[in-house]
């Protein structure tokens, strides 16, 4: 099986025994080709609001021999609320993740995200709107750390979840400590109660 990258084979895992998958800012759409070609869905449509980016998905869909529909639309604007069984959002910052949502002209079901920035956010909103992480897989592709996260619109947030950190995957250890030692740098500069409650929240999971 052909590595996509950390941040995409872990997304390609999250995907299996759906009809069609909607994948958001899709760029070269590699994620949906290959979950065509391994059989992880039936049907998957690219998104994307270049035209260009989405000529050079359909002509990797062409390729590797599989049907992908294209659609050149803003986040979701553009999508059918019936072939958005499973969406995926990947490659932007929790910010334009959470105006994706927002905008949304249908509610969601399922979702994967993986944002590149501010993961602890997006996680806020999924509490604040009491959606349920099921997966929350912290993956190191390079120098860099990302969070990839399976969402369900139909369950609750759990309780035991944090804002800071995924409950799973091999690099979390090191995440932890990466980033203790930034917010001891931060806080050494200037007090920050957003920092402490960090700091003190992955210190217990890193002991825990």
């Amino acid at each position: 099986m052909r590595s996509l990258g950390a941040r995409l084979d872990a997304c390609l895992a999250l995907i299996e025994g759906v009809s069609c998958v909607v994948d958001v800012g899709t760029d070269h759409g590699r994620l949906p080709v290959y979950a065509l070609k391994e059989g992880r869905t039936e049907r998957a449509v690219a998104v994307d609001i270049s035209e260009k980016s989405l000529k050079k998905a359909a002509l990797l869909a062409e390729k590797e021999g599989v049907s992908l529909d294209c659609i050149v639309c803003d986040g979701l604007q553009g999508v059918a609320e019936k072939d958005a069984e499973l969406v995926v959002i990947a490659g932007m910052g929790a910010h334009e993740i959470v105006k994706i949502l927002e905008e949304a002209p249908f509610p969601l079901k399922k979702a994967i995200f993986v944002p590149h920035a501010h993961a602890s956010l997006l996680r806020r909103y999924l509490r604040e709107k009491d959606v349920c992480l099921r997966k929350d897989v912290v993956v190191k592709e390079g120098k860099h750390y990302y969070a990839v996260m399976l969402a369900d619109f139909s369950m609750p947030w759990r309780d035991e979840d944090n804002l800071y950190v995924g409950r799973e995957g091999d690099a979390r250890d090191a995440y932890i400590e990466m980033r203790l030692k930034k917010i001891e740098s931060f806080l050494a500069c200037k007090a920050d109660t957003q920092l402490e409650e960090e700091k003190e929240i992955l210190t217990h999971v890193y002991r825990s």
